[in-house]
């Protein structure tokens, strides 16, 4: 059987019972499924001969496809360097392999823990990006969604979409691992979500896993960060408490699902570190952040104003 038919089947058997998976497996606490933080990639040869500079920048999903489209814009302005932005092995998998040298960059999408400010790595938050909830586009008659629904959905006491207006089908839940980064801001801020005891869904242990679920399966519902949501065919993001997830609302603080895009690297920098960072605070920069449904944080910030926690 298939990848996709095997997540098909888990999505349509026993949607009340969330599954516990091999703690190996979870992303923003540690390694992504069967992704390990590899060594980088040697540098490469152009076609004139001189071999390229590589930078590798791993970590966290959620930013996994903004840092690519990053990096590509920088390669377009910088010729003879190649960005590398491998699949998600999570936020601590990225800080790891940067502390490990394994890694220039590494993504992560929630403040550094206290073990690893000890690591005493450069850290940069470059960009806000809204938390959303999703529904696939099968859900018809449903474009906000209020905290206390979220906590009835994914705690399994609301099963059906026509209890909160939506068609008279079943609800399905995709839902992601404990310790996820999305998953911890919605549990800070939504109080009764924290307190499910044994959520509903099937558990999800990457966000590009997670989106593709909630965007091929039918009355399924899940949340992701905006700028991996956004901009699928499939998926209807929803308000939350009927507030938008849009800059003015994050801005204003009314909107209050939003995780931190951050980067981490060893101090010093090389040069080429530094040139991306740079770049990260230019206007084209600024523009495909905006694209991809976040918001430059660096604005907020004197140019260069980094710290080592």
């Amino acid at each position: 059987m298939n990848k996709a038919l095997l997540l098909m089947a888990c999505l349509l058997l026993l949607p009340g019972a969330a599954t516990k998976g091999n703690a190996a497996r979870q992303s923003e606490t540690g390694t992504a499924p069967q992704q390990e933080s590899k060594a980088r990639p040697a540098a490469r040869t152009g076609a004139a001969g001189p071999a390229e500079k590589t930078l590798v920048i791993c970590g966290s999903g959620d930013s996994q496809n903004l840092l690519r489209q990053l990096a590509k814009a920088y390669e377009q302005s910088h010729a003879g360097v190649h960005l590398d932005v491998p699949d998600s092995i999570g936020s601590g998998g990225g800080i790891k392999a940067v502390a490990a040298g394994k890694c220039d960059l590494g993504r992560v999408a929630r403040p550094l823990k206290k073990k690893e400010q000890d690591l005493r790595l450069a850290y940069l938050l470059f960009a806000d990006s809204p938390v959303v909830f999703a529904v696939n586009s099968s859900v018809r008659g449903i474009s906000s969604i209020s905290s206390g629904q979220v906590v009835g959905i994914f705690s399994g006491a609301i099963t059906r979409w026509s209890e909160i207006g939506g068609p008279p089908e079943k609800i399905y839940v995709a839902n992601r691992e404990k310790g996820d980064s999305s998953r911890t801001i919605i549990e800070k801020q939504l109080p009764g979500f924290a307190a499910i005891d044994k959520p509903v869904g099937q558990i999800l242990y990457t966000t590009q896993e997670n989106v593709a679920a909630i965007n091929r399966y039918k009355h399924t519902i899940g949340y992701a960060s905006l700028s991996e949501a956004g901009n699928q065919p499939n998926l209807v993001l929803l308000r939350l408490d009927n507030v938008a997830p849009d800059r003015e609302n994050v801005r204003r603080k009314r909107y209050k699902l939003v995780a931190p895009f951050g980067l981490v690297w060893k101090d010093p920098p090389d040069q080429e570190v530094k040139n991306f960072i740079d770049f990260l605070y230019s206007p084209a920069a600024e523009k495909i952040m905006a694209d991809h449904g976040v918001f430059s944080a660096l604005r907020k910030r004197e140019h260069h104003d980094s710290t080592s926690p």
